[in-house]
């Protein structure tokens, strides 16, 4: 009656004489204890809330009301910290309680004003909480945690460590990890052990997932004990996209634009479209794809690959979206993997039912910076156990003779006594030799030079390098340049080349083929020759076009190999190294391309009207600007020149002349005498002579075709020219004899691809290993008539010699670019001719009989075995984007309400 009536005194004073008569450990005697403390609570004492509310607690470990007592008496008395952890715990069990929300939301407040008092607020580290899973492989779970210490950084890491093991022995090393100064804690963040034996899993999961807003955590990166970073990794771009882009669900750390095979699925698909995030450069988003056809209630194939919603390998997504969609999981869940399944299959559906819920973008770094290794690599859950006991046993000297203190020492890092130590060491051989595969696992950064299509790799690093001279003293590589109406590029084209990195001075030459220009191309590459002796120069007495320059200059190559590349074009600084390491790796691949970046130039003229020499060694000049994109009118411009190396750029003037460079003054190139430049204005002043600039635009998104894989390279030809033969770098000892591999057609490279013959191979790397410029004078736009034209003659020529098929022009020029059939009839003879191609590659190179296997062993070992399935669905992909189109055409013509419009084609020639 006293509590119902507010008499706190009293109904406080009765509460202690019921708890006297009960007993204080009694189920009574707790329910009085917990009212006395609301009691007090009412009177403000708080200290005697915390008493009563702690003893109850102490027996009753879930009673949310004292919890919530002792909560809000904690935070009255300034201790915050502790009624932190209390609205932890009540958040855990009542996640949208109001009272804890408030103390938790105060303790943010606090916090932020704190930091923003003691550092700039640019200064301070963003909070990345990682949840690892690891199931039955301490080894993996201690190389994976070294290498987020070693090269995690831009944010303070908070580690989650879910852990269970089936076998004591295993239990006694996760134990063992707990304690090791490089497991338990990071200089920045914290690492908690969670033992998730018994079917713990879930329950430890979800109590974990509902703390996160308690302790402020904003983001969590799902982590798989088989990640293991080999590159240092700014995670802060990441955390910054997804606070930026609100439409970008995950960061997957897994992929990079290299990534085509997975063979977990299995499947072989290259990345799609990337889009540069604007924030920084190293981030790149796409779009992931889904079934949009099926309801949320109808059970479809999980997306994978580049589509997949939610991969445990190693992604970020945000902790809000966590907690929302990880809250519907039902148990029971005891595996990482039912717990992957699970949540996959709902985020799957809910994609489908709710679209304004789960955004479809997706982010990788540009980069790569992991890879996975397959645990089964190791043995059995006890060999691998017994890699990491020996692997601790050497590196902390527990083998040390002379009374060595090490074992002591560790002892006492990790809180066993020394007996228990050396029992856990005591089946360790000192003698026994590691298999090489632990090299791979405990050094990561093996990896990193490597070109990887596939996240998850051999334990053993690969051994490529830069390939030897085969033909000493001739140089390794032959770059092959063919040159017409250059003059404004070839200098910049030259001085790509001579910046190649990790490339011995005298490990490549230059053959330039000079085709007659109409300009200054010729002396400037005279100039280039001169002065260069490794630049040879070819002229040619008449004009034969590209092909015709490429079949003279192929003889004088002595190269082991032949790097192509267009004298408007400018190579990577990594473009040899990276395509030389593939090369020698790959000793079946005959031809090696990549993807491009491309970027504007615009040519500029103008006339000098006074020149000013400065004392400082610029050059002022009046200049009257003749010519600017579609504008003929005159204009007066003050430009100040400077010299920069070897190029002369306008360093004042206009914001539109703003980096530009000069390419030649009057009849002089800048190439043929970089040192009289200022001379050289000196004298075309009063208008006397022209001053040509070229201006260029910052570098747009990789582009190129997005088929890599040999095989899927040898497909794709048919459909379009996929290897950019600026890119191209062939192995001259797959070409025999002096006589050009590359045809005299327009289309040279697309007829060069396709006449490969069975044993030699064409792939792509996804790196933009060459900068292509676009220009007024591309050729690829002033003859794409001429060039379309050959390549459809490529592939008619092709699939007749090839697979017997009677294709004409006009079947070819269906198959192009995928522009489709026009009538079904046609569509359909294509589609059997597509079944045709694609069998018998399947008969040749994916299931070939034991004759045909044997002559492509190398090929088949490295980039067929483990792949058949998926080869063969990346073919009837194609099929099917191919058969999507003769749909198309034969609905738009049996459609009545949409009759089909005529389609104006000229066929070609």
């Amino acid at each position: 009656d006293a509590y119902r009536q507010g008499d706190w005194r009293e109904a406080a004073r009765c509460y202690t004489e019921a708890i006297q008569l009960c007993g204080e450990s009694s189920d009574m005697g707790m329910v009085c204890m917990n009212n006395r403390a609301a009691c007090f609570a009412q009177q403000k004492l708080h200290d005697e809330v915390v008493k009563d509310a702690t003893k109850v607690i102490e027996q009753q470990p879930a009673n949310i009301k004292a919890l919530l007592r002792r909560m809000v008496a904690l935070d009255a008395l300034g201790r915050a910290a502790e009624a932190l952890e209390d609205a932890g715990a009540v958040l855990t069990m009542e996640p949208k309680n109001q009272h804890a929300l408030q103390v938790v939301e105060k303790k943010k407040r606090s916090l932020t004003k704190k930091a923003s008092d003691v550092v700039p607020r640019s200064a301070v580290l963003e909070r990345l909480c990682v949840f690892l899973f690891t199931e039955d492989r301490p080894l993996q779970c201690y190389a994976c945690l070294r290498a987020l210490r070693r090269h995690m950084r831009g944010a303070s890491l908070h580690v989650y460590v879910f852990w269970q093991a089936a076998d004591g022995s295993r239990i006694h090393s996760y134990q063992l990890l707990q304690g090791l100064p490089e497991t338990s804690r990071f200089e920045r963040g914290s690492v908690n052990w969670i033992d998730t034996s018994r079917g713990q899993l879930f329950p430890a999961f979800s109590r974990t997932v509902n703390r996160l807003s308690v302790e402020g955590q904003q983001h969590v990166l799902f982590l798989s004990d088989a990640a293991l970073l080999h590159s240092d990794v700014d995670i802060s771009v990441a955390l910054k996209v997804l606070d930026a882009r609100r439409e970008a669900f995950s960061v997957r750390l897994d992929l990079n634009p290299r990534i085509d095979d997975f063979r977990e699925v299995p499947l072989l698909a290259s990345a799609p479209h990337l889009q540069a995030f604007a924030g920084d450069s190293r981030m790149l988003l796409w779009t992931r794809s889904y079934d949009k056809s099926k309801q949320a209630f109808e059970a479809v194939q999980r997306e994978a690959g580049w589509d997949a919603i939610l991969d445990w390998t190693a992604t970020i997504v945000r902790a809000e979206h966590v907690q929302h969609f990880f809250s519907a999981l039902l148990p029971p869940i005891n595996t990482c993997k039912e717990l992957d399944d699970k949540a996959a299959d709902w985020l799957s559906r809910r994609q489908r039912m709710k679209k304004s819920e789960l955004s479809h973008r997706s982010a990788c770094f540009e980069e790569p910076v992991l890879v996975a290794i397959d645990p089964q690599q190791f043995g059995s859950p006890s060999e691998s156990d017994g890699l990491l006991r020996w692997h601790l046993f050497r590196t902390y000297g527990i083998a040390g003779e002379g009374g060595s203190s090490q074992p002591k020492r560790l002892a006492d890092q990790v809180g066993w006594s020394l007996q228990e130590l050396m029992n856990y060491f005591k089946q360790v051989d000192a003698q026994f030799v590691p298999p090489v595969t632990l090299d791979g696992l405990l050094e990561p950064q093996r990896y990193r030079d490597h070109y990887l299509s596939s996240v998850r790799v051999p334990a053993q690093p690969p051994t490529g390098s830069l390939p030897t001279q085969l033909s000493a003293p001739a140089p390794l590589v032959s770059w092959l340049v063919p040159v017409r109406n250059a003059e404004a590029y070839l200098m910049d084209c030259m001085a790509s080349i001579e910046e190649q990195a990790g490339m011995a001075a005298n490990s490549f030459e230059v053959v330039l083929v000079e085709d007659c220009s109409d300009d200054a191309t010729l002396r400037t590459a005279r100039a280039l020759a001169a002065g260069r002796p490794n630049v040879r120069l070819v002229e040619n007495v008449q004009q034969v076009g590209v092909a015709g320059c490429l079949a003279e200059g192929w003889p004088c190559c002595r190269g082991d190999f032949v790097a192509r590349l267009d004298a408007d074009d400018e190579a990577d600084t990594h473009r040899l190294v990276r395509q030389l390491r593939y090369m020698e790796r790959y000793q079946s691949i005959s031809v090696l391309g990549s993807r491009t970046r491309p970027f504007w130039t615009e040519l500029r003229k103008c006339t000098v009207e006074r020149v000013t020499e400065k004392a400082d060694g610029r050059v002022a000049a009046v200049a009257w600007r003749e010519f600017h994109g579609n504008q003929t009118s005159r204009q007066r411009e003050q430009l100040v020149f400077s010299q920069r190396g070897s190029k002369v750029c306008v360093v004042d003037g206009p914001a539109e002349y703003s980096g530009c460079t000069v390419v030649r003054i009057g009849d002089a190139p800048i190439a043929a005498d970089p040192q009289g430049w200022a001379a050289a204005l000196l004298y075309v002043q009063g208008g006397l002579g022209e001053v040509l600039l070229q201006r260029r635009d910052p570098p747009e998104p990789p582009a190129g075709s997005r088929a890599l894989h040999p095989l899927v390279v040898r497909a794709s030809l048919l459909f379009e020219d996929c290897v950019a033969g600026t890119t191209a770098m062939l192995r001259r000892s797959h070409f025999q004899g002096d006589e050009s591999p590359f045809a005299r057609e327009e289309a040279e490279g697309h007829w060069t691809w396709m006449r490969l013959g069975a044993h030699r191979h064409a792939a792509n790397l996804a790196d933009p290993l060459v900068r292509t410029r676009r220009h007024e004078g591309n050729r690829a736009q002033r003859d794409a008539n001429g060039i379309y034209e050959s390549s459809c003659a490529a592939v008619q020529e092709h699939l007749r010699a090839a697979c017997g098929a009677q294709v004409d022009m006009n079947d070819a020029a269906a198959m192009l670019h995928h522009r489709g059939p026009r009538t079904t009839e046609q569509g359909e003879k294509i589609l059997e001719v597509l079944q045709a191609a694609h069998e018998s590659f399947v008969a040749e190179y994916v299931r070939p009989g034991r004759v045909a296997a044997g002559g492509h062993g190398d090929f088949r070992r490295d980039f067929v075995l483990g792949r058949e399935l998926a080869l063969e669905r990346a073919f009837a992909a194609e099929r099917k984007r191919y058969k999507s189109l003769v749909d198309e055409v034969s609905r738009v013509i049996t459609d009545e309400k949409s009759p089909r419009h005529h389609r104006s084609r000229t066929p070609p020639r």
